[in-house]
């Protein structure tokens, strides 16, 4: 299950712990973050992601791909800690939750065996 694997990489990067030592050590990827459009490209540079988790990415939907990217910015930005869930589905799907203790964003989504080539292509 790769997707949920890729999903676990990025709960892992986002705990206070890893946040406050990009802040620390690396605070030109918390700037990244902030731009529009480079969920794929930020989360390559920091997680170990083989070509098919970036293909998975690149095959979410450019809309929902932003909304997951502004929505860990933003959490960021406020300190709060951020959830982050997968679970497989028919197509894909984004669900967040912002509360007082912190963010989740919820990634449902087909497993890659089912998703056409020509759509990770397409993207």
């Amino acid at each position: 299950m790769p997707s949920a694997l890729m999903m676990y990489k990025l709960q892992g990067a986002l705990t206070q712990e890893s946040i406050d030592a990009l802040r620390r050590d690396a605070p030109d990827v918390i700037e990244q973050f902030k731009v529009p459009g480079n969920l794929v490209e930020v989360a390559g540079n920091v997680l170990d992601l083989d070509s098919n988790d970036i293909a998975y990415l690149e095959a979410i939907p450019p809309a929902l791909r932003e909304g997951m990217r502004a929505t860990i910015s933003s959490a960021i930005d406020a300190d709060k800690p951020v959830h982050i869930g997968f679970s497989p589905g028919y197509d894909f799907e984004v669900r967040i939750w912002d509360y007082e203790q912190g963010v989740s964003v919820h990634l449902s989504g087909p497993y890659p065996p089912t998703i056409p080539h020509d759509r990770f292509a397409s993207r």
